[in-house]
C-alpha cells in the first residue's frame, strides 16, 4: 500500500481520526507492515504485548477463553479496525486471540513510536486520552456482557 492509502484508512480508525495530518505521517512512515493468511493468528490470548495493528485489509475473529476455558468467538475486526491499543501505552497481555477469516494486510504501531508522537506532538496526548478512555470503557461494557451470555 501507498502512504496515502496508509494515512486514509488511519483517517477512519476511530483512535486517529482526530490526530493532525503531520502527526499521522509520523505513525504511518513508522510503522511496519504485516500480511496474514486465511486460518493464520496474528497473535494468540496472553501474548506479551508491545504494539498495536490496524486492518488495512481483510477480515479477522477475535477470540477469548469463555469461562469453561474454551476459545469462543467474541468479535471481528475488519479495516481501520484497531487491534490491542492498550499496548501502546503501557506493556500488557493480549486479551483475545485474533485470526484471519480471509487474507489480511496490517499496520502494526511499537509502543516507542507511540511515545514519540507523543512527545514530538503533545497537543495530540489528550485526544488520545480520551479516545482510549471511551475504547476501554467499550471493551468493558462488552466484556461484561459476553461474560453473562457465557455464564
Amino acid at each position: 500500500m501507498a502512504l496515502t492509502d496508509d494515512l486514509e484508512v488511519l483517517h477512519q480508525t476511530p483512535l486517529f481520526s482526530e490526530i493532525p495530518g503531520e502527526a499521522l505521517r509520523l505513525l504511518a512512515f513508522g510503522a511496519t507492515h504485516r500480511n496474514i493468511y486465511e486460518g493464520q493468528s496474528l497473535y494468540k490470548f496472553g501474548d506479551s504485548a508491545s504494539g498495536a495493528y490496524v486492518v488495512l485489509s481483510g477480515n479477522l475473529e477475535l477470540s477469548a477463553p469463555n469461562k469453561n476455558g474454551e476459545m469462543a468467538i467474541v468479535g471481528t475486526a475488519e479495516r481501520a479496525a484497531l487491534l490491542g491499543e492498550l499496548a501502546l501505552i503501557s506493556p500488557s497481555k493480549r486479551q483475545f486471540t485474533v485470526t484471519a477469516t480471509e487474507n489480511a494486510h496490517l499496520m502494526r504501531f511499537d509502543r516507542v513510536l507511540f511515545h514519540r508522537l507523543l512527545t514530538e506532538y503533545p497537543e495530540v496526548a489528550d485526544v488520545l486520552r480520551k479516545r482510549i478512555e471511551q475504547n476501554i470503557t467499550e471493551l468493558t461494557s462488552n466484556l461484561q456482557k459476553i461474560k453473562y451470555k457465557f455464564a
